[in-house]
């Protein structure tokens, strides 16, 4: 690692080396002083530990715009750490936080810095992240100006606190919002609905493996006619014929929705031709059935 602060890499790949806690005080005097790193990829290891925060101490001096710390057993002891790194990075751009268990109290402190912070993609799926993340999710999102894509599938977002995520939805600047496999039902429709009503910066919205059939899934549909969403992902919903009336008016009269995904659904039935009747008055130009 001494030697990296004087080669001219810019991208450093160590997927899936074994690399331990112990490693991190070397991996941080490699990348301290290191002008041209820009992407550094540390996944599958197992960094978590008391040294991680040399690593992230050394990320603040560094020009890494891209870090990748997917399957690396970090745990919410690790969000301050965490948050110190990105607080004072001025470079970092992508954060990749994948497959770890960022789940309690000190969550709250990693979603803190990223008002701060520069980043434009954070990745959170499959972090054991549940309901009671959503306040701190939303302090997150809420003011912050950079941060474009937000991936938080796999995760159990269900829940009466689902709605301060989609309240702060409305005052970010995001456009990719991956909700996939997040565990929402109907009753997350309303709180889904009032996201993205009046949110001028959403262009794509992936709602799949979720099960948000029922009679709110018509507060989502009326939403979307007022929405700037390009692209929606429906994908395995138990969505069943009687959602297709409530479909037929969401993309009627929508004038920016492109690509529409209903696979693996259940539409067959009486009400399906009113999804196909709206279908020629939408801007629609790829659709999944």
């Amino acid at each position: 690692m001494a030697a990296l602060t004087t080669s001219r890499i810019e991208e450093l790949i160590l997927y899936s080396n074994h690399l331990t806690d112990s490693s991190c005080p070397h991996l941080a005097s490699g990348i301290r002083n290191n002008q041209t790193l820009r992407t550094l990829n540390l996944s599958k290891n197992n960094l978590e530990g008391p040294h991680f925060t040399d690593l992230m101490a050394a990320l603040t001096t560094s020009r890494i715009e891209e870090l990748q710390l997917n399957n690396n057993f970090l745990t919410d002891s690790s969000c301050p750490h965490l948050a110190f790194g990105i607080r004072h990075s001025q470079t970092l751009r992508t954060l990749d936080l994948s497959y770890n268990n960022l789940e309690g109290p000190h969550f709250s402190d990693l979603m803190a810095s990223l008002t701060a912070s520069q980043i434009e993609e954070l990745q959170l799926p499959y972090n054991r992240l549940t309901d009671s993340s959503c306040p701190q999710l939303a302090s997150g999102i809420r003011n912050n100006q950079t941060l474009r894509t937000l991936n938080m599938c796999g995760n159990n977002l269900e829940g009466p606190h689902f709605r301060d995520l989609m309240a702060a939805l409305t005052t970010s600047r995001i456009e990719e919002l991956q909700l996939d496999n997040t565990h929402l039902t109907d009753s997350s429709c309303p709180h889904l609905a009032s996201g993205i009503r009046n949110n001028q910066t959403l262009r794509i919205l992936d709602l799949s493996w979720n099960n948000l059939k029922g009679p709110h899934f018509s507060d989502l549909m009326a939403a979307l006619t007022t929405s700037r969403i390009e692209k929606l992902q429906l994908y395995s919903n138990y969505l069943a014929d009687s959602s297709c009336f409530h479909l037929a008016s969401g993309i009627r009269n929508n004038q920016t929705l492109r690509i529409l995904n209903l696979s693996n659904n259940s539409l067959e039935g009486p009400h399906f031709r009113d999804l196909m009747a709206a279908l020629t008055t939408s801007r629609i130009e790829e659709l999944q059935v």
